[in-house]
């Protein structure tokens, strides 16, 4: 017998996308923690500083660009009211594109500061990135020594 999905009606769209974006930024990194205790407080629990950097690694109309990609939509014919609707595979497809979407945020970052180098690999169809090295000059130096 075929497992019929369901779907959920978000309430809030802002507070969902809000809530989604900190599960994937203080999950990142994170090996095995599967208390509903600590998916509880990560969600609520971050500092000034985590703030920031979560607004500069994953911004909230980014994910709202991404998380509309994903979810169902439907508007009610009399009041014109936009309803979203969500099941668990979209749920994890979306999540899964908001961690990609951080992960090229912060590799576009550290190109950008000069502490990686990137180039194209045609043959894979993706970019490479590696870190970068001093300057060949000072390699000489250092061996002279």
């Amino acid at each position: 017998m075929a497992h019929k999905k369901e779907w959920y009606v978000i309430g809030n769209l802002s507070e969902f996308i809000e809530h989604a974006r900190r599960l994937v930024f203080k999950f990142f990194g994170e090996v095995n923690k599967n208390s509903e205790d600590y998916l509880s407080t990560i969600i609520a629990s971050l500092n000034d500083d985590e703030e920031k950097e979560l607004d500069k690694t994953l911004s909230f109309t980014e994910c709202e660009t991404i998380a509309k990609q994903f979810l169902k939509q439907k508007i009610n014919k009399k009041t014109k009211a936009i309803s979203y609707y969500i099941n668990d595979t979209i749920l994890m497809d979306m999540l899964e594109s908001f961690n990609n979407r951080m992960v090229s945020n912060i590799l576009n970052k550290l190109v950008n500061d000069g502490l990686l180098e990137s180039a194209f690999d045609e043959k894979h169809n993706d970019f490479i990135f590696w870190v970068k090295e001093e300057n060949n000059e000072n390699k000489k130096e250092e061996n002279n020594l």
